[in-house]
């Protein structure tokens, strides 16, 4: 039960630091919409290390399914540009080997495949947003 509660108020805890830096962020970043698909993936990736915390494969599986959902929703909305849509859908592959590995019940497997899904954020944020970034700290 300690546990639970330890996990719960460090959950809050970090969802209010989380939102009240996005509002700021966002604004500088990327347009609302993107940037709240972006919020609600790292929300998605929290609740499932939480859930494997307690070994809740179930939900965790379900948070996956929502996270793969988006992912391949955003994947297909034409306005958007080539890479990012393209960025997306390997977050939305990475995403199903996600799932698969939640409902397989693997803790190993399922580690692998949300370190899988951080690789594909991570290497899209790299090629696209943070390349003018690291051109300038050079």
């Amino acid at each position: 039960m300690k546990k639970i509660i330890a996990l719960s108020i460090g959950v809050i805890v970090a969802a209010t630091l989380g939102f009240s830096a996005a509002a700021v962020a966002q604004k500088k970043h990327a347009p609302k919409p993107v940037w709240g698909a972006m919020v609600g993936g790292l929300i998605d990736l929290q609740s499932i290390t939480a859930a494997m915390m307690v070994f809740d494969m179930k939900r965790a599986a379900t948070i996956a399914e929502g996270l793969q959902k988006r992912e391949t929703y955003i994947s297909n909305i034409a306005r958007l540009p080539e890479p990012v849509r393209k960025g997306h859908g390997k977050v939305a592959e990475a995403a199903t080997k996600l799932v698969a590995a939640a409902k397989s019940g693997e803790e190993q497997d399922v580690a692998k495949a949300l370190s899988g899904v951080m690789q594909a954020c991570n290497a899209c944020h790299y090629d696209l947003r943070d390349a003018e970034r690291r051109k300038k700290m050079k």
